[in-house]
C-alpha cells in the first residue's frame, strides 16, 4: 500500500529533479535570471478549475501570456500573504503587467470557495486569479511543478488545520512552458526585472 508519506517523498523527488534540471541563469540574450531556470522549459498540459465567479478557468487561458502560479491557501498565517505581497509589489515596476497573470491555486478547496478566494485575493489587484476544484484535481496539478500540500492537525480548535506547502513560486512562459522558479521572500525587485526581460522578448519578437 502506498502511504502519504510514501507519495510525498515521491512528489519532493520530483521537485528536487526538476531543480537539478537548473543549468545555469542566463538567457539567449545574455540576460541573468535571476529566479532558477530549467532548461529546456517543461512544457504543462492544460488543466481546469474553477475561478472566483464559479466559472471553469483552463491554464490554456493564459496562452501567449506570461504567468506567474502559486500553490497557497487564504487561512495561510504568513507565507501566502507575504509572497502575494512580494508579487504586488513586483507588478508595480513593469510597466506591461496586463500581460502577466498571477494564478493562485488553493491547496485548502475545503475551506478555500470561490467567495472566500475572491475576498482575499481583491486586495492584491485585478491581475490575481483565484482557482479552486476538489483535493484530486489540485493534487494532480501539484505534480508537474514537483510541488506538495498536506492537512495538519494543530490541535487548535480556533484554528482547526493548517496545511503545509511548497512554498515556490512558478513562471510559465507564454507557450505555456514552466521556465522560472522562485523561493519564498524573492526580492521583488528581481522578479520585476525577469518579467520585464521576458516581456519585451515577446514584444520584440511579435514585433519582428
Amino acid at each position: 500500500m502506498i502511504t502519504v508519506k510514501t507519495r510525498l517523498g515521491a512528489i519532493i523527488i520530483i521537485g528536487l529533479a526538476l531543480l537539478w534540471l537548473v543549468t545555469g541563469c542566463r538567457s539567449t540574450s545574455g540576460y541573468d535570471y535571476k529566479g532558477a531556470v530549467l532548461d529546456p522549459p517543461t512544457p504543462l498540459d492544460d488543466f481546469e478549475l474553477t475561478d472566483t465567479k464559479g466559472r471553469p478557468f483552463h491554464l490554456s487561458d493564459t496562452d501567449g501570456e506570461v504567468t506567474l502560479i502559486y500553490f497557497g491557501y487564504t487561512f495561510c498565517p504568513d507565507v501566502c500573504p507575504l509572497t502575494m505581497w512580494d508579487v504586488k509589489t513586483a507588478l508595480a515596476d513593469v510597466p506591461h503587467k496586463d500581460q502577466v497573470n498571477v494564478v493562485f491555486i488553493s491547496v485548502d478547496p475545503e475551506r478555500d470557495t470561490p467567495a472566500v478566494l475572491d475576498r482575499y485575493l481583491s486586495a492584491f489587484g485585478p491581475e490575481f486569479i483565484g482557482l479552486t476544484g476538489n483535493w484530486e484535481k489540485v493534487e494532480a496539478i501539484l505534480r508537474p511543478f514537483g510541488a506538495y500540500a498536506e492537512k495538519e492537525e494543530t490541535g487548535d480548535l480556533s484554528a482547526g488545520y493548517l496545511v503545509s506547502h511548497t512554498a515556490r513560486l512558478y513562471l510559465i512562459n507564454p507557450k505555456r512552458e514552466l521556465l522560472l522558479t522562485y523561493p519564498f521572500d524573492v526580492e521583488p525587485a528581481d522578479l520585476a526585472s525577469d518579467l520585464n526581460q521576458l516581456l519585451n522578448q515577446d514584444f520584440s519578437s511579435n514585433s519582428s
